[in-house]
């Protein structure tokens, strides 16, 4: 599958941030491939119709709806005229190097949507306001003379705290909320899941017990450090079967269950399907 990182020296020099019209990566859309980014991206929908692919989601493109993805997550373009629209993309490393704040990006809304689809659907008034700042953030880019980013920073602040604001009001969802553990535990089973599926690995890596990790974590996003766990690895799983030419028995060695017998009976528990029928159900 394809990856795409972040074109840093685009500029010249280094600049963690770029606003790209949607029409101008026609040559990429145009091709329907399944694809991954390194890094945040926000794309507003201006013009098109077709479906945009996340994970094993499909979203209808429309005129003022936003797509939030973030890095590793699996997306696709089905469509027939390329649509236009502004995307916004960003590396996490360049708020984080100026705010004192490492876990900003990973506590917005959209961006940790559990429950809730990564999607808004924007009135006319809140269109042109959102369109208005990414028009500003394209201005700056081009630009800017001095290589200065605090203008670029700020307004990408404001459009991150806006959308999250918009985000938990039209979801009636709540902020995330702060816990000095939950963020470090995700991050951690980002990096282990595929060989490391127990609780007590992690309270590891935390210097707690299971019993506290447990405590902690679902009191805070309400999901047992398990079911997190288990989330993560079936939903590499689901990825895999969609979007890669691997068989079942080589995803279950990839994802480090004893065989392939017994990741079969996991995944129909967890997901209610066999993969084989998973597969058929999402890509008939």
């Amino acid at each position: 599958m394809d990856q795409y990182d972040f074109f840093k020296t685009k500029y010249g020099s280094e600049l963690l941030i770029d606003l790209i019209r949607l029409e101008n990566l026609e040559k990429y859309i145009s091709e329907g491939k399944p694809h991954v980014l390194s890094y945040y991206d926000i794309t507003l929908i201006t013009e098109g119709v077709g479906e945009f692919l996340l994970d094993e989601y499909r979203y209808n493109i429309e005129p003022a709806k936003i797509y939030f993805s973030s890095p590793m997550q699996v997306r696709k373009w089905e469509i027939g005229k390329t649509p236009k629209g502004l995307v916004l993309i960003f590396e996490e490393e360049f708020l984080g190097t100026f705010f004192n704040d490492s876990e900003f990006v990973q506590r917005l809304s959209y961006f940790n949507a559990t429950g809730h689809e990564p999607v808004l659907s924007l009135d006319s008034s809140d269109f042109d306001y959102l369109k208005t700042i990414l028009k500003n953030i394209e201005e700056e880019i081009v630009g800017q003379q001095e290589k200065d980013n605090h203008i670029l920073r700020a307004l990408l602040y404001q459009v991150l705290v806006w959308l999250n604001r918009r985000f938990i009001q039209l979801n009636s969802v709540s902020e995330p909320a702060v816990c000095k553990y939950i963020f470090e535990f995700r991050k951690l089973v980002n990096q282990h899941f595929q060989n490391q599926h127990s609780v007590s690995f992690y309270a590891g890596k935390l210097n707690i017990t299971a019993g506290h990790l447990n405590s902690v974590i679902k009191q805070h996003s309400g999901v047992s450090p398990k079911d997190f766990i288990q989330n993560r690895v079936f939903l590499e799983a689901k990825r895999l079967l969609l979007y890669s030419d691997l068989s079942v028995a080589e995803i279950a060695w990839k994802l480090n269950f004893q065989d392939d017998s017994y990741f079969v009976r996991a995944f129909k528990n967890k997901i209610g399907y066999t993969p084989h029928s998973y597969k058929n159900v999402i890509n008939p």
